[in-house]
């Protein structure tokens, strides 16, 4: 599946009128937003994901999207995703059709994420920030929709065992708010996942 057949099956969901995909009882929640970057190799399309660097406060080593947290000098969340694909990787806005949002996350760490999908023109080239992103690397959306490359992930937190699903990368596991992030995506495109 290519980033034109992806337009075609691609369902918009309206933000406004979606419940989070996790709702966790907190008080308040930081906004932020994340860009789900997608390129076409060989006429079939990948997503660009990151691995940021271990020496982080937050997240360290973990595999994410492009993004982070809305910022005074955004308009709204779009240009927040906008802006950080740019700080991260340095692709400017003009090289992204944004196509559509996915329903907002809300995170265990009191994050709400609002997923934006932006197809990248086909000679896009980026580079990383190192202060932001230690790798980039791109996963064929054939492997993220076969449910054979997902595996059960448990975990704990707050003395509770949750089980979240992940996907292994050449650069670490794909779990988390991102793994949910991609899944929720793939339904949207109505491939069984």
């Amino acid at each position: 599946m290519n980033s034109q057949q992806i337009l075609a099956r691609f369902q918009l969901s309206v933000a406004a009128n979606s419940q989070p995909l996790i709702t966790h009882p907190q008080k308040t929640r930081r906004a932020s937003a994340v860009m789900l970057p997608l390129i076409d190799v060989n006429n079939s399309a990948h997503i660009l994901l990151c691995k940021r660097p271990h020496y982080l406060k937050h997240h360290p080593g973990e595999i994410c999207l492009p993004g982070g947290k809305r910022e005074l000098n955004d308009k709204n969340l779009r240009d927040t995703a906008l802006r950080e694909l740019y700080e991260e990787l340095n692709i400017n806005s003009t090289h992204v059709n944004v196509i559509g949002q996915l329903s907002e996350y809300a995170t265990l760490t009191g994050f709400t994420i609002t997923p934006f999908v932006g197809v990248l023109n086909p000679h896009t080239q980026w580079l990383e920030d190192p202060n932001e992103v230690a790798a980039s690397f791109l996963i064929p959306l054939s492997a993220l929709i076969n449910t054979d490359n997902w595996q059960p992930i448990p975990f704990q937190r707050f003395g509770k065992t949750l089980t979240l699903e992940g996907f292994s990368t050449s650069h670490g596991l794909l779990w988390g708010a991102t793994a949910s992030i991609i899944k929720n995506f793939t339904k949207q495109l109505a491939i069984p996942v």
